[in-house]
């Protein structure tokens, strides 16, 4: 099974030390080409392997709910800086009922259409409720390549503590996006800063899986996860503005609990919305609130709740949203960045072509000079996620204290003193 289709049995004219038979050899090439088709049949990517004339030993292998077997091979490393070349526009995708949703919820809760208005109110900009899928959904799971990993490192390898994949994965995202992701994250932390202490915000936290994993890793830095709640991992009861709904969140109350489990001091959570105008009060202090940003898959969800706020600055949907991740760069010198593909972002992708290309778009208008490394990870999921490290050309500027900038924080002190038993 690990041979090439093009490599070939020993003709009966060449001299071996073996005798073959014309009997075994017709066996062979039966059984051989019965095995190429089977492989064939399992995944379009094997096929093209199969027709290329080798297979390739760095594929990943997955097994699917199908039972069929796909191979992904790694792209070639990219050099610190580089850059792929761009590619053509991408069809929207096709996304699941239950992902749609959810959205949905979110966008109706936020921008509800009421039928009292008259012909001359002005409108949102953009839709609330993203288009139904044409076809049946695409798989959703997919391979996630942490296309930086240092020789021989796997992405496992990086974990600073092993936590049930059960409590922090959410609407079939693999259990390996999520560790490819950190161990990208990880690699690239402690290039920076070594065993120093750091301060880093892990926006849309969720269950807290990145801010769990870096508390433990680096035991100087401080580590707060915000989560509202308005996204699909941890549902969207945070719209309705409720604190208190928020913080019952499953996504929160699982954080909190391994807080105390892992008995950890540096790891805290902030229940609360980020939208339009929360980021663009924060920016305009013109401090940093720390020293490293998160945002992995949650700004389009900053973006869907922010769409009043938007049509009430007058800005159209695609200036609202290139405002906003301008205004999200501000608040920090280095940002882990990764946005989904269509349909979330539909209008970024329509105006700018790539995440890439919105990305520098929002880096020119923040008004500082970024420097882009990756990407570190490229994963499928719904489309292709990219995950970027950007960091600010410039020199620091002064540091918000978190008491400033958040009102609640938890666990309490009287409940981060009651550490649970792992």
């Amino acid at each position: 099974s690990g041979c090439s289709p093009s490599m070939s049995l020993p003709r009966a004219d060449v001299d071996t030390d073996v005798s073959v038979s014309p009997s075994t050899l017709a066996a062979g090439h039966e059984a051989a080409e019965a095995l190429t088709s089977t492989a064939a049949s399992a995944s379009p990517l094997l096929q093209l392997a199969i027709k290329a004339g080798k297979f390739p030993m760095t594929s990943v292998y997955q097994l699917g709910s199908d039972e069929a077997l796909h191979a992904a091979p790694l792209p070639p490393k990219p050099s610190r800086g580089a850059f792929p070349p761009e590619k053509p526009k991408r069809e929207p995708r096709e996304v699941p009922a239950s992902v749609l949703a959810a959205a949905a919820a979110v966008g109706q809760a936020v921008n509800p259409l009421s039928s009292s208005h008259s012909a001359g109110t002005s409108q949102p900009s953009a839709p609330t409720v993203l288009p139904a899928p044409a076809a049946p959904a695409a798989r959703a799971g997919g391979s996630s390549v942490w296309v930086t990993a240092p020789e021989g490192v796997s992405a496992e390898a990086r974990l600073a503590v092993r936590l049930p994949e059960s409590e922090f994965t959410y609407i079939e995202r693999p259990w390996s996006h999520f560790l490819s992701r950190w161990a990208a994250v990880d690699d690239e932390l402690h290039k920076i800063f070594g065993e120093e202490a750091f301060t880093m915000l892990d926006m849309g936290s969720c269950a807290g899986f990145f801010s769990l994993q870096a508390a433990v890793a680096y035991p100087a830095a401080m580590i707060l996860g915000v989560e509202g709640s308005v996204g699909i991992g941890n549902g969207t009861i945070g719209v309705d503005g409720s604190q208190e709904k928020i913080i019952a969140s499953e996504g929160i109350q699982t954080h909190l609990r391994w807080i105390q489990r892992l008995n950890l001091r540096n790891c805290l959570v902030a229940p609360e919305v980020w939208d339009f105008d929360k980021v663009a009060s924060l920016a305009a202090k013109q401090s940093y609130l720390c020293d490293v940003m998160l945002l992995l898959s949650v700004v389009h969800h900053m973006d869907q709740v922010s769409l009043e706020q938007y049509s009430a600055k007058g800005l159209t949907r695609v200036e609202g949203s290139l405002q906003l991740m301008a205004k999200l760069l501000q608040l920090a010198p280095r940002h882990f960045v990764e946005l989904p593909d269509d349909p979330w972002l539909s209008h970024v992708y329509e105006r700018f072509g790539t995440a890439q290309h919105f990305l520098r778009a929002a880096a020119e208008q923040s008004g500082k000079k970024w420097r882009f490394t990756g990407p570190l990870v490229i994963s499928e999921w719904y489309g292709r996620r990219e995950l970027w490290l950007m960091e600010a050309n410039q020199e620091a500027l002064p540091m918000l204290s978190l008491e400033a900038i958040f009102p609640k924080l938890l666990p309490l002190p009287s409940q981060a003193s009651q550490a649970a038993p792992v």
